[in-house]
This record gives structure tokens, C-alpha cells and sequence, in this order.
């Protein structure tokens, strides 16, 4: 998805653009590239993201 398409998934923290590919599936995880947040793909259709707590810390 370009910069400009107003339906690519954005940061829930900071609003940035995400690149998640055609490919991508529900449980992948995806990482802002603005503020670094790690967020999981609970859903693509339509494109729900949730924060990612990583529980093995």
C-alpha cells in the first residue's frame, strides 16, 4: 500500500503507515517503523491490530 492510499493500516500509537504485505496473516505480528510499538494482527478482514505483550519477559 502507497503512502497516500487512506485504507493502509496505520500505528495505533503514533498514526504511521504500516507495511504489511498481501501475505500477511491473523497472529502475524508487525513493528511500527516510526516508534519502534509491536502490535498483533488479530484480524485482516477488516485489519484489526492489538498491542503486542511479549509474556516470556
Amino acid at each position: 500500500m502507497s503512502a497516500t492510499d487512506p485504507a493502509a493500516p496505520r500505528c495505533p500509537d503514533c498514526g504511521a503507515e504500516l507495511d504489511l504485505s498481501d501475505a500477511t496473516e491473523a497472529g502475524d505480528l508487525a513493528d511500527c517503523p516510526n516508534c519502534g510499538a509491536t502490535f498483533e494482527l488479530v484480524s485482516t478482514a477488516p485489519i484489526r491490530l492489538e498491542p503486542f505483550v511479549d509474556e516470556e519477559k
